[in-house]
């Protein structure tokens, strides 16, 4: 899971730093994104898995596909900058792990990323 106090933190230091706060909701609003390519995805393959050989399948799939993986992408590098806030602020790391490209901190990080999306949700006002 993510530091969520290390995240309140950082937006209450930079509170008015709308430049800052601009890049922290942009970090932020990448994981709701990653989140949504994902589900995306999955309707879409278990509503037309069935037709897995045709060529618009195919098609279709690849580009999702590669979608999900760009938003997965962009989650490692916006949980690296605000790893970088919180140091640069004294603050205990928004995710304290390794963030790499490869296996099997690829798929840890993200799924640390999906769990404070799920967070947000169950905690909304």
């Amino acid at each position: 899971m993510l530091n969520v106090k290390t995240i309140a933190k950082l937006t209450e230091i930079y509170s008015d730093n709308e430049k800052f706060l601009a890049v922290i909701e942009r970090c932020l609003k990448s994981f709701m994104l990653y989140h949504q390519s994902i589900y995306e995805m999955e309707v879409w393959i278990k509503v037309f898995g069935k037709n897995t050989d045709t060529p618009d399948y195919k098609d279709k799939y690849s580009r999702l596909d590669k979608y999900r993986t760009t938003c997965h992408n962009s989650v490692l590098g916006n949980v690296n900058m605000l790893n970088r806030l919180a140091e640069k602020n004294g603050l205990d790391a928004v995710y304290d792990g390794i963030v790499s490209e490869e296996r099997p901190y690829r798929r840890e990080v993200a799924n640390a990323v999906l769990e404070y999306v799920e967070h947000i949700i169950e905690n909304r006002r």
